[in-house]
């Protein structure tokens, strides 16, 4: 018996390590704001299609990344609560995430909404929030994160 849960101790022990070692990994990853796009639109709300880029830096370890939370802006208008969930980055890749973030039009200004139905190149999107990885025994650890901007203020 006191062989068994010495195994069952050893096994935790493992992959509490190797879940450190990925939010390790995770730490050195490059986070962007690849792309925002309006993806369909009516007389009450707007749905953009939001792609962030993970890159994994590690030449042999994968990268895990429990959830992020943020908050989409455009031109400096808070929009929508943008949430990724449990995605493994394979070592030196990148990884594309998409995630559909609805807006009722109630919460959007008459300006921005002219702005976006004309598909204007005056728009900045930022993405800022906060990225959970799991340390040992399963307690998510916050790391606040700038994910990035896209759009004419992007300093490119």
């Amino acid at each position: 018996m006191k062989k068994l849960v010495s195994l069952l101790v050893a096994c935790a022990f493992f992959a509490g390590c190797a879940s450190v070692q990925q939010a390790q990994n995770l730490s050195n990853c490059k986070f962007g704001l690849t792309s925002v796009n309006v993806s369909d639109y009516n007389l009450t709300s707007l749905t953009f299609d939001v792609v962030v880029s993970i890159t994994n830096p590690s030449k042999t370890d994968t990268a895990a990344l429990k959830r992020f939370v943020g908050q989409l802006t455009v031109n400096d208008t808070p929009m929508a609560e943008v949430t990724l969930k449990d995605i493994l980055i394979e070592p030196n890749s990148t990884k594309q995430n998409k995630a559909k973030v609805n807006v009722p039009l109630a919460s959007v200004s008459s300006k921005l909404i002219g702005l976006l139905s004309m598909g204007s190149g005056t728009l900045d999107y930022h993405l800022t929030g906060t990225m959970y990885f799991e340390g040992p025994l399963g307690i998510e650890i916050p790391v606040p994160v700038d994910v990035g901007r896209v759009g004419s203020n992007n300093g490119k």
